[in-house]
């Protein structure tokens, strides 16, 4: 101040010894030592004026514990004060070693203006990554940007944590529950329409062959989806019946695939259970079934913001023209089948109606023979429904344990045991159908029932075929391209997908050879269809050795198979049986 010359003179220096200077170096001394103190405690809970200040607290609540004049009861209520400051000070550490903020108390309004105007900034920088021909300048803005990260995080984490956002985000969501509420019943009705009140006590053949009330037949292309992605058969269960479910039920459905109508229905089905599992989530197992729901609701949320986006740049269904490839660039969708979430939608389509009611009756509450069937028998059916769902359970526990979590490899596994499920269910079907007719009508056939029956058979032998190459492949066998058993792959199996895969080995054998005995007996030749079977067999024995390798490669005995195959004679007997009851 002297040397800038705008010090008063009335000012003095003191002297060392002075008075005054004693008495200034007196009223200094008590700071000092609490910046000390301060500096020490700081140190001490980790760093910062913030653990200073902790620290500080601490100690003040331990002061008052030690005087001699506070009552017992406050000495207990000052212990757990202590303790519970510990844990919050232990607690801000670990968050903040972790790398979470800590959020901070800021205004609603505040808050948001500072996240739009970071954002803004974010938007003109770029990215953290940010190129500038100045490299002082370059080096300027990726600190800026990478400030302004920081920055965002913490008043984001205060935003999310005021009142006011957290009703905002409660309206949006109830906004969004009532635009969707009359599409998701329409759909929740469309799948109903399709789908049987017992879907999930029949089989895929069954469900594709049998009529519907309206005389119709379900396509197989449906009866397959609600077998494979069998979640939709929560359609006809009782919401009363899946709040009870065990979470690993719940899990172990199969969600892939899914189009977006079949998600409408599923959320409409579920939309009221929801917040039942929110209320129990304090309870471990709730919370997993409230975590599934999340998930579920979230799939949903996404492919309809998908959908809607695709919807608003290339028009709704019905008016939603695709862009030739003779004539490209006119502003038609680009996409080519599946792709546009449109087709996807429509993949399998729901428009149609085969009868079935659209109201919310379930296969509990229907059961035909309530009312006569004994506790024995009803007793026997639940064990059946239960060790289903078992089999089903532990065949999902051990294909996550054989490819050791691995999501994508344990979803194709599942894939390749449902359509293993699928093709020993239509085998013995249509091998049933197939005696029935051969016991019933003969070998005295006119030349159309022969037909009929050569033409049935070439259409099996086909879908059988098909099936057989998609085993193979998933086996790691080469398929393509001349023969090179140095060319096939690792066999990744699990046992599960083994042991199935040799029991349709065995059921094809029994497919095979009723084909051929009945041709002989109504005196058809087919060079073709012979000529495909001998070739089928032979892949099939080449897919056996694999399968019995790769067991002994991994050092495991073939498992018990999955289900009891009936032989062609006992189908022919349980059928002599039926016609002798009828008569």
């Amino acid at each position: 101040l002297r040397k800038s010359g705008t010090a008063p003179t009335d000012i003095q220096p003191l002297s060392e010894g002075s008075p005054e200077a004693v008495k200034k170096s007196a009223q200094k001394k008590p700071k000092r030592l609490a910046a000390k103190a301060a500096a020490a405690a700081a140190v001490e809970g980790g760093g910062g004026s913030d653990a200073g200040v902790k620290s500080v607290r601490t100690m003040s609540i331990i002061k008052h514990q030690n005087d001699p004049n506070t009552s017992p009861e406050h000495v207990k209520l000052l212990k757990e004060l202590e303790e519970a400051e510990k844990a919050r000070q232990k607690l801000e550490k670990q968050l903040k070693q972790a790398g979470i903020q800590i959020a901070e108390d800021i205004p609603y309004e505040e808050a948001k203006n500072k996240v739009e105007e970071i954002a803004a900034r974010m938007g003109e920088i770029g990215s953290a990554d940010v190129v500038h021909p100045d490299k002082k300048e370059q080096a300027r803005l990726r600190e800026e940007y990478f400030k302004l990260e920081q920055d965002m995080e913490k008043y984001n984490v205060a935003l999310t944590l005021t009142d006011e956002y957290i009703e905002e985000q409660e309206e949006l969501e109830r906004k969004w529950e009532r635009d969707n509420l009359d599409d998701n019943i329409e759909a929740l009705k469309k799948l109903r329409r399709h789908m049987p009140i017992e879907v999930k006590s029949m089989s895929e053949a069954q469900l594709s062959s049998q009529i519907t009330p309206n005389g119709k037949v379900l396509p197989k292309e449906i009866a397959k989806k609600f077998k494979r992605t069998n979640v939709l058969q929560l359609i006809r269960s009782d919401p009363d019946d899946i709040v009870k479910m065990h979470p690993s039920t719940l899990e172990n459905y199969r969600v892939t695939g899914m189009t977006l109508t079949e998600r409408r229905a599923m959320y409409a089905h579920l939309q009221d259970i929801g917040p039942k599992w929110k209320a129990m989530s304090a309870d471990a197992m709730t919370e997993r079934k409230w975590t599934w729901y999340n998930k579920m609701k979230e799939n949903f949320k996404s492919n309809l913001e998908m959908y809607n986006h695709h919807v608003n740049k290339y028009g709704p269904p019905g008016n939603h023209p695709y862009e030739s490839r003779k004539d490209p660039g006119k502003g038609g969708c680009p996409m080519i089948g599946k792709q546009c979430p449109l087709r996807a939608d429509r993949t399998p389509s729901y428009e149609d109606d085969y009868g079935f009611t659209e109201e919310a009756k379930y296969e509990l509450s229907t059961v035909k023979k309530a009312d006569v069937e004994d506790s024995g028998a009803k007793a026997m059916r639940e064990a059946q429904e239960l060790a289903r769902d078992k089999r089903a359970n532990e065949r999902g526990d051990a294909l996550k344990k054989h490819y050791k979590g691995k999501v994508l490899q344990v979803s194709l596994a599942n894939g390749s045991c449902e359509s293993m499920d699928a093709t020993l269910d239509t085998v013995e079907s249509t091998l049933m159908k197939w005696i029935e007719c051969r016991v019933n009508m003969g070998k005295d056939l006119s030349d159309e029932q022969k037909r009929k029956e050569v033409s049935s058979f070439s259409d099996a032998l086909n879908e059988l075929k098909l099936s057989v190459l998609q085993y193979a492949e998933r086996s790691g066998m080469q398929l393509t391209g001349k023969k090179d058993t140095n060319a096939d792959k690792i066999d990744i199996r699990s046992p599960v997908e083994l042991g199935l895969c040799e029991e349709v080995c065995d059921a094809a054998k029994q497919f095979f050879s009723e084909m051929e005995e009945r041709m002989k007996q109504i005196g058809v030749k087919d060079g073709r269809m012979n000529s495909s079977i001998h070739q089928l067999r032979d892949f099939l024995d080449e897919l056996h050795e694999r399968n019995i390798n790769t067991l002994k490669h991994i050092g495991v005995e073939k498992p018990p198979p999955s289900r009891k195959t009936k032989t062609r004679k006992e189908m022919e007997k349980e059928v002599h049986e039926k016609n002798a009851t009828s008569s």
